[in-house]
């Protein structure tokens, strides 16, 4: 099926007034706000099997009282990382969020307290070659989702997770802050601005449940080679396993970034489940700045030798911030979070996990 056919289409199909419940009868914590024994959390995390979407159910299924359901656009396997992740979920589904009839019959038999979406294209540079798919995936697949919820699950709670390239570009030396405006610089950013004023809408015009936030970078175990830090990671691997010449190929080193560690990252997400308040947006990053040569570095000191480091044009954007430094005062203040893990150990284990998966690919 095409996806520009399934993402124009819209439900008309809405719950009558009086199937819906209040919301006073929102579950605070495990159990009903309204008292009454503890009944399971059921959460519904989309893209669930994406590199956020594993740690995410992971961190939650610490939680005795929770049953998670998962959606992504494709099925689980019989790997081992595909067998941890099943153990943790009640329900899978595959599913296409450009298509309202899956997102909405999910959503209906999940019956979810809880919806964390993280399912998106996440790179700006497939957002280049493709915008209109893009966009179909964040803006539209968002708007599904809300839909759905607005019909089926209107008392439920939805973190929609954004990012901070809606910001564009900061300037050198001051953190942004929520209130700063959206500049989005290419369509990946464009995409995700929409997907937040979404969420702003919905909170707003339909009194829906909606904690936003905007995620600066972050890297660790898990997360797939186009993306900077670990393609770095990736090649460091190859050169040390002999497969390829001692180059390693880079885009722009020069830019100032906030990274966190994935871990920490859904550790916020979680907190932000518990305490993030109905129609906020919080930044989720350390406020702390990188020099994305400096990270480099680091990653050459863990793998333990440094390549001959070789400009390409081919990973070089011609826009791209220069400065994206976050403030995490707000988060902070409302659910006392804070990052646990050092950069140095995050790039460590981005590339002990980057030599463990090339180990698998050529069975050595």
């Amino acid at each position: 099926m095409s996806p520009f056919c399934s993402a124009t289409r819209a439900s008309s199909r809405r719950l009558p007034a009086g199937n819906r419940r209040s919301p006073s009868s929102r579950r605070s914590g495990t159990s009903w706000s309204t008292g009454g024994p503890a009944s399971p959390l059921r959460t519904l995390i989309t893209g669930v099997a994406g590199f956020v979407g594993r740690h995410l159910a992971r961190e939650l299924a610490k939680r005795p009282k929770e049953e998670l359901y998962g959606a992504d656009h494709v099925a689980l396997g019989y790997s081992d990382s595909d067998g941890d992740l099943r153990a943790k979920l009640k329900s899978h589904r595959p599913l296409d969020v450009r298509d309202f009839g899956q997102v909405a019959g999910w959503v209906r038999e999940c019956r979810p307290d809880r919806i964390v979406h993280l399912a998106a294209q996440s790179s700006g540079a497939e957002s280049i070659r493709d915008p209109a798919g893009t966009y179909l995936v964040n803006a539209v697949g968002t708007l599904h989702l809300l839909e759905a919820v607005r019909a089926e699950a209107p008392e439920a709670m939805v973190l929609l997770v954004g990012s901070a390239d809606v910001y564009g570009t900061g300037s050198p030396g001051q953190k942004i802050r929520e209130d700063a405006p959206m500049k989005p610089m290419n369509p990946y950013a464009f995409s995700k601005a929409a997907q937040d004023s979404l969420g702003e809408l919905y909170a707003g015009t339909y009194r829906l449940n909606i904690v936003r936030t905007r995620t600066f970078s972050h890297t660790g175990p898990g997360q797939q080679p186009r993306f900077a830090l670990a393609g770095f990671a990736d090649q460091l691997a190859r050169i040390d396993a002999g497969l390829v010449a001692a180059e390693l190929r880079v885009g722009n080193l020069e830019g100032v970034r906030d990274y966190g560690d994935v871990r920490d990252v859904v550790r916020a997400y979680d907190a932000l489940l518990e305490r993030g308040g109905p129609g906020e947006t919080y930044n989720v990053c350390t406020g702390r700045g990188h020099v994305l040569r400096d990270l480099l570095e680091i990653l050459c000191g863990a793998a333990g030798f440094k390549p001959t480091i070789v400009q390409d044009p081919e990973r070089m954007r011609s826009r791209d911030a220069d400065y994206l430094v976050g403030d995490p005062t707000k988060l902070r203040s409302k659910t006392r979070w804070s990052p646990d893990i050092p950069i140095e150990r995050t790039l460590q284990d981005l590339y002990t996990d980057a030599r463990e998966r090339l180990r698998r690919e050529i069975g050595r």
